[in-house]
């Protein structure tokens, strides 16, 4: 009776602890998958980051193409302006030597008029009755002799050949100037030409320069508010980075806890089991006075008769916290999601043995655990969700070889 008091208490306590030991891989498991999902979120931050950092790299490189637009705009207005002003200093000298011109055509105008009154007076002395409507022919008649008449024949001619003379200088003068002022008149057109080109020339480079201008504010603009998107991005990655270390140290703690009460409580059951093994020695003694027949002195482990023994049971993943997803014996369970493996204490399964868990399959003993201890096993299933599903039960076990 008492033997199986013993035993019912060892049963009792080693379920209480991996019963607190599924809870903390539950909230493992639950720390893991905010994470997962605090890291998924930074991941879609930090794709949103690059890409407006690579967008603010191009608006960088336009709005540097815009200043250097901007720039040629600048120097071809200066241009435009120096040679505005350039033609209109010219209209202007063109200007003045057409009145130069023109005062000149009036001065001559004068000198002809002059002359002419000039030839009129000459004539007039030359004439015997002293009529200014007498002609030439009247006054060579009028000779008293022979000597006085080749004496008028010759002023006569000399008269009309300075006649001549004068009204083919006149003639030459007239054409002479005539010929510049049209020359000043043509010149002064093709400036006038030239000055509405370069005003018309002069107010599109300016709307060029007012489209590069609106265009640049538009740049910084975006360039503004891809910066304020940036930062914004990044205290954001930066929040879930804190957050992500926080939790990351959470699951260390919870580790470093289930740690030390899977020590605490091997320590109690050590003690338990010293105890109780000092009771099974006072039972013996104390039996043996009185009956000649021994007893075990440890109780023999739950069995069938057709070999099958009672175990308790839990399930991990390959994917735990701290784990490396290879097995004591080498399986890559990552790599082999599908495998049959159980985690064994090798001093009560051997490892490379295959064993029978009633309900679940054959498995093949290839791992060890911290807290696979005695008559616990631990299977490897590859999705989380069944393993929290699984938790903890009792089940039935037999060593196949």
């Amino acid at each position: 009776m008492l033997k199986k008091i013993v035993i019912l208490i060892s049963i009792i306590s080693l379920t209480l602890f991996l019963a607190g030991s599924g809870s903390g891989v539950l909230a493992i498991s639950e720390l893991e998958a905010d994470q997962e999902e605090i890291q998924q979120e930074r991941q879609v931050v930090q794709s949103k980051l690059s890409e407006a950092e690579n967008e603010l790299v191009k608006l960088v490189q336009q709005l540097e193409e815009v200043n250097r637009q901007l720039t040629n705009v600048n120097n071809a207005i200066e241009q435009n302006e120096a040679m505005i002003e350039e033609i209109q200093g010219k209209i202007k000298e063109n200007e003045r030597e057409l009145q130069v011109l023109e005062e000149d055509m009036d001065l001559l105008q004068e000198s002809i008029d002059l002359r002419v009154e000039l030839l009129k007076d000459r004539a007039s002395t030359y004439q015997r009755n002293g009529s200014n409507n007498a002609s030439f022919l009247e006054v060579i008649l009028g000779s008293e002799s022979f000597g006085d008449f080749v004496s008028r024949l010759f002023m006569l001619s000399r008269i009309a050949q300075a006649d001549n003379q004068f009204i083919e200088q006149l003639q030459s003068s007239q054409d002479e100037l005539a010929e510049t002022q049209g020359e000043y008149e043509e010149t002064l057109l093709q400036l006038e030409d030239q000055l509405l080109i370069l005003e018309i020339l002069h107010e599109d480079i300016q709307e060029q320069k007012d489209n590069i201008v609106r265009l640049r504010n538009e740049v910084k603009a975006n360039e503004a508010k891809q910066e304020t998107l940036i930062k914004t991005l990044a205290e954001q990655d930066e929040q879930l980075s804190s957050k992500e270390a926080e939790i990351r140290n959470r699951i260390e703690e919870e580790v470093r806890r289930q740690e030390e009460a899977r020590k605490e409580a091997e320590r109690q059951a050590a003690e338990k089991a010293a105890q109780e093994r000092a009771a099974q020695e006072r039972a013996a003694a104390s039996s043996t006075s009185s009956s000649n027949s021994p007893r075990p002195s440890t109780p023999p482990p739950p069995q069938t008769d057709d070999g099958w023994e009672t175990f308790i049971a839990t399930a991990y993943t390959a994917y735990c916290y701290g784990c490396s997803g290879i097995t004591f014996t080498g399986i890559d369970l990552r790599a082999n999601p599908d495998a049959k493996v159980i985690a064994v204490d090798p001093s009560v399964i051997p490892l490379g043995s295959y064993v029978e868990v009633k309900g679940y399959g054959v498995f093949l003993a290839a791992d060890i655990g911290g807290a696979i201890n005695g008559r616990k096993i631990d299977i490897f299933m590859p999705d989380r969700d069944d393993v929290i599903q699984f938790g903890i039960r009792t089940v039935q076990l037999r060593i196949l070889d």
